[in-house]
């Protein structure tokens, strides 16, 4: 149930705010889609970019941004920032977690079922969508059966995952294995329940919504492993600009999706006051933070900004 449980708590990011049974409306703006132009810097070391947010008091809390999609294992990154950063940390601040408890058994193979379908997904899609992911997957030396009785989107998640360069990790969980490693406490800004989250947004899906993230899945695997690779050897470098190219049409389609901008904002909000809470205790922290959250407008260094306090970038020379 390990890739169920992936899939559902990506699902959840559609379903903030919403009461149950809620249906969505006019698709809201992306709250990604606009980067603040000024965060777009190069690194002035030859590493992923960090940034430093400090109190008037002198305290600190340093951030990497994380590249938005799995590295690939060809990608080498230089760790001697995180190294040097986590050596003097008591605390990794991270993104709120989803979880659900043994209470919520039942509710997760519930969901686990409606998940999948009993139908063969190809025969159910519109003959152009069909005949376009069939001829995805064909590229990728797949027949029909690892997709065949998942739902649309799952499938197009699924073939997102067999489009990357083998061998990816999420660099987050890297650096949280490093940390814990370390004996730092791994921090989550906030605790949020799975299964009412997830049961929502599979609630609110139409088939509609599930053909458009389908066919948004597609664009991103027809970009070719290439793509995540460039953006990748981009964030490693500190090139901000290349590591936001990392193909994202499937993430968004799931950020718009029934409430999703609302739980954006709510976990966005989160980290800054996990930020602004770190400032005034004792000891140092490092956090990290997806890049496009951290950079866009409005999203965590616009808010750490509103609230008084300095971001000093990765291009600064008091970086």
């Amino acid at each position: 149930m390990r890739l169920g449980r992936a899939i559902l708590s990506l699902l959840a990011g559609a379903a903030a705010s919403l009461p149950a049974g809620a249906q969505p409306r006019a698709a809201p703006p992306d709250p990604e889609a606009v980067i603040v132009e000024e965060l777009v810097v190069v690194s002035r070391r030859p590493e992923p970019a960090w940034w430093r947010v400090e109190a008037q008091d002198g305290a600190v809390v340093d951030v990497l941004g994380v590249l938005d999609a799995p590295i690939p294992p060809q990608v080498a990154w230089r760790r001697d920032g995180l190294d040097g950063r986590l050596a003097g940390a008591d605390r990794l601040i991270v993104g709120a977690r989803l979880h659900a408890g043994l209470e919520d058994i039942f509710g997760l193979i519930s969901l686990w079922s409606q998940l999948r379908s009993k139908d063969s997904m190809e025969e159910g899609l519109a003959p152009p969508l069909a005949a376009r992911f069939a001829a995805d997957r064909a590229a990728l030396g797949k027949g029909p059966e690892p997709y065949a009785h998942w739902r649309p989107f799952v499938a197009g998640l699924l073939l997102l995952r067999d489009v990357r360069p083998a061998g990816s990790r999420d660099v987050g969980r890297q650096v949280r294995a490093e940390a814990e490693r370390r004996g730092v406490s791994v921090k989550p800004a906030g605790e949020y329940d799975l299964v009412p989250f997830a049961r929502t947004a599979l609630a609110s899906m139409t088939p509609a919504t599930e053909g458009e993230c389908l066919a948004a899945a597609l664009d991103d695997a027809e970009q070719g492993p290439e793509a995540y690779r460039r953006a990748a050897a981009g964030w490693a470098r500190g090139d901000v600009a290349t590591a936001l190219t990392a193909p994202r049409h499937f993430d968004r389609c799931l950020l718009l999706m029934a409430g999703g901008p609302q739980l954006w904002r709510r976990s966005t909000d989160d980290l800054a006051q996990a930020i602004v809470d770190q400032l005034a205790r004792p000891g140092h922290a490092v956090a990290v933070v997806p890049l496009r959250r951290l950079l866009a407008k409005d999203g965590l260094l616009d808010t750490l900004k509103a609230r008084g306090l300095k971001v000093v970038g990765p291009d600064d020379p008091e970086e």
